[in-house]
Order: C-alpha cells, then structure tokens, then sequence
C-alpha cells in the first residue's frame, strides 16, 4: 500500500523507491485532440500515483518493436503499457515532501515519433534524489498526434508540464523558482525550440540540451505551417478525411505512410516541429543573432557516435559561441566519449542517458565499477548545475572565444577535449565507426 500525501490539486498517493518518494503518471494538463493542453488544477479523489504513466501512441501501441536496437536498450522491461492521444503525465522521484530543492525537469527524446516517461535510465531513477535534486519527467504528444496541421501540440504540452511543476513542486519538496529543464535528442530540439520562444522566461533557471543543442543548418531548418499544409491534407485524406476523429491506429499509420513516401531529409522535416508563428515565431538561428535566446545558464553535450555527428557538433559549438559573443550567462559543453560493454557500438546516440542518470541494473550491459564511477562524475555535475548553474567540476570551463574545448567525458581524463580532437571523432564517426540508425 502506498502513502497518501496532500497537495494542491489533492491526495496523491505515491510509493517508497530505495527509501525515496515515487510517483508514476500523474496527469498535469487535458485536452481534446488537437487542442491546446489546459493545466490541470485539481482531481476529485485520491489520485494512485504507483500504477503508471501514459504514453502517446506510437510504433509500440500497435507493432512489436522486437529486436530493434533503442526499444532493446531503454525499453525491455516496459510490461502493459498505456497510450492515448494526449499522454499528458509525468513522474516525480523526491527526496522528500517537504523543503526547497532544486529541480530537474526532463524530457524524453525519440526522434518527435517514439518515447516514454518512464524508460530504463530516467524511469525509475534515485540518483538525483540521493543528491537532493527533484527529478521530473513528462510526457507530451508525439508524431501525428503533436504536430497535426503544423501545430506544435507536443510543445504546448512540455509548456504545460512546466507550468504545472511550477504550481506543484513544492508540495513535493520542491524549489519552483529553480527549475532546470533537460532534454535528449528531440527532447534536446523541444528545449531549444521553448528556449528561443521567450515563453520560459522568468519559469526557469537553468537549461540542459543532450544531442540536440544548437542552429541546425539551412538544409534541416524547420518548415513553416504554409509549407507543411499540403503533407497534412495528404495525412487527412488518408485517414478517411477526418483526422480529428479517426480511430489512433487509423490515424497513426495514415501519417506513417504518407510520411514514408518522402525523400529522407522532407520526411525528417515532417516529424519536428514547425515555424507555427505562436511558439516558433521565428527561427532558431534568427533568435541566437538577435539575442533573443533565453539567458540562462546552459549545459549541451554530444556523444562521439552521435546521430550525424558532422553536423551536430558544430551546431552545438556555434550556439555556445554565439551566446558567449552575446554576454549570454556561461554554456558548458561536454564529450561523452565512452565505449559502452556488451556490443560493438561505442559512444552511440543517446548512450550518456545511461551515464546521466544511473539505473544501470535496468540495463542488459555488463556495466563494471568502472561504468558507475563514470557515471557518478556525470550525475554530479549535473546536480550542482542544478543548484548553482556550474558543474560541479571547477576544471570544466565555459565556451568562450578563446575557450572552446567540451569536457571529456570518457572515463579516463578529468580534462577538456580540444575542438581538434572533437573534429578527429566526428570525422572518425561518420565515415568509420557509425553508431546504430
């Protein structure tokens, strides 16, 4: 039986995680399909937070995943998982339910298609608490379902997510006035995206963006609402011509067909979100010129098998570079640059999930001390970014014009790697050593 605990928007009953409070799917906005999320207030009864989150359809709602490389390493364990439309849960791991700690608000990555609250390194967490940090992860809406007719639904929920948190978290033990928001891969772009917005200022302190931080360049540049209109009359008509009201697989699929009838590059266009005028209201690389990118500490980091590792390196230097030529608060960058045990892929996209947040018995990897020493550093220096928007590592230095060096997380040195050997690794990835697709 789990404990029941007060809060502003009623009972709540949460479980004990190694002598830390837990608490699985709680709802923190509502909506209809393709509708803007409304902020959840209250619930009537006591709301049993030990069941499970909700996911967004996806592939695994209606294919098996089987032996596919990403559903293998963060989601085997999953068991009856829910779906729906507008999966607008998340979970908490807190020290406690009372004080003031930081937070650490994060969201999930999955190329905008796929993706869950609760997979293996972040699900079920304990690091942060351990360190006195609140952990948050939220869900929002994914592929058709978040970005239907050019609409940036999935934003508008991390929007809401936030919101919540603020109106909520200290009831959990939590500090709303520092916030830090953290997401990996498409999670990672989400930030970005609500980082240039201007609709997180003043709602957070601190920003951390895993493979997906930075100016993406002109060719990969988001398309406007115009110019995704026709794509999703094609998506429509498939579905019976009344998406809106479509059964979800129905719908799901009709957006799958018709976006695997692009060219790879048009088909990556249509599962990101779009230059919509209300959220993006310009370009990310319009708002970084101008200055208009939230001023916050940040964080940004790559893999050294990173997904197009040519491309995603330089895009994080520029940003950081940018800032500093700006005056912007300090960006740290990092290299995670690790050989994961137990298959041939290295530092692949997505591996430091593991190092970020710990959890390494849910894995299939033969993780030695060696791994978990690693990943305490990592974890570490996230906390004290939390707290203070420094790493915990004073040797880790801020990108400047005469700085440029990411700190090297490979296990082995304490130090920084140089902009040449971060080239060398990219290079190195791209045409020799390639991580999974």
């Amino acid at each position: 039986m789990g404990e029941i605990f007060d809060t502003p928007c009623g009972q709540i009953m949460g479980d004990r995680l190694e002598g830390y409070l837990f608490f699985r799917g709680i709802p923190f906005a509502e909506t209809e399909r393709f509708t803007e999320p409304k902020v959840i207030k209250s619930w009537e009864d006591t709301f049993d937070a030990t069941v499970g989150e909700t996911d967004c359809y996806q592939l695994s709602a209606f294919e098996d995943e089987g032996d596919a490389f990403y559903a293998r390493e963060f989601r085997s364990d999953r068991i009856s998982p829910n779906y729906a439309d507008s999966p607008m849960t998340l979970n908490i791991i807190t020290p406690g339910m009372e004080g003031s700690r930081p937070v650490l608000l994060f969201v999930h990555g999955g190329s905008f298609e796929t993706g869950t609250v609760g997979e293996a390194p972040y699900g079920t967490s304990v690091e942060y608490a351990k360190r006195d940090v609140v952990l948050v992860s939220t869900g929002y809406r994914l592929n058709v379902f978040g970005l239907f007719g050019g609409e940036n639904y999935g934003l508008m929920d991390i929007l809401a997510a936030v919101e919540w948190v603020r109106e909520n978290i200290s009831s959990y033990g939590g500090d709303p006035d520092n916030i830090t928001i953290m997401g990996q891969s498409a999670g990672a772009m989400s930030v970005m995206d609500l980082l240039c917005s201007g609709m997180l200022s003043g709602k957070v302190t601190h920003a951390i963006m895993m493979s997906g931080a930075g100016v993406v360049p002109r060719i990969a540049a988001p398309l406007t609402k115009a110019e995704v209109s026709d794509f999703w009359e094609k998506v429509n008509e498939a579905a019976g011509g009344d998406a809106k009201n479509a059964d979800p697989e129905v719908l799901w699929r009709a957006w799958k067909n018709v976006k695997d009838q692009d060219k790879l590059l048009t088909g990556f266009k249509h599962t990101q979100p779009t230059i919509d005028g209300r959220i993006n209201k310009k370009s990310q690389k319009e708002a970084v010129r101008s200055g208009d990118i939230l001023d916050v500490p940040m964080m940004i980091g790559i893999t050294s098998q990173d997904m197009l590792p040519i491309m995603i390196y330089p895009m994080a230097l520029k940003l950081a570079l940018a800032c500093a030529e700006k005056g912007h608060a300090p960006v740290y960058a990092y290299l995670f640059d690790h050989v994961l045990p137990g298959n041939s892929y290295r530092a692949f996209h997505a591996s430091d999930l593991w190092y970020m947040f710990g959890n390494m018995e849910k894995s299939w990897r033969p993780f030695e001390e060696f791994d978990k020493k690693l990943c305490a550093t990592m974890i570490d220096n996230v906390a004290a970014f939390c707290n203070t928007g420094k790493p915990h590592d004073t040797a880790w230095l801020p990108i400047s014009k005469n700085q440029k060096s990411f700190r090297h997380f490979d296990g082995v040195s304490e130090g920084m790697a140089t902009p040449k050997y971060c080239k060398k690794k990219m290079f190195e990835t791209m045409f020799k050593d390639p991580g999974p697709a």
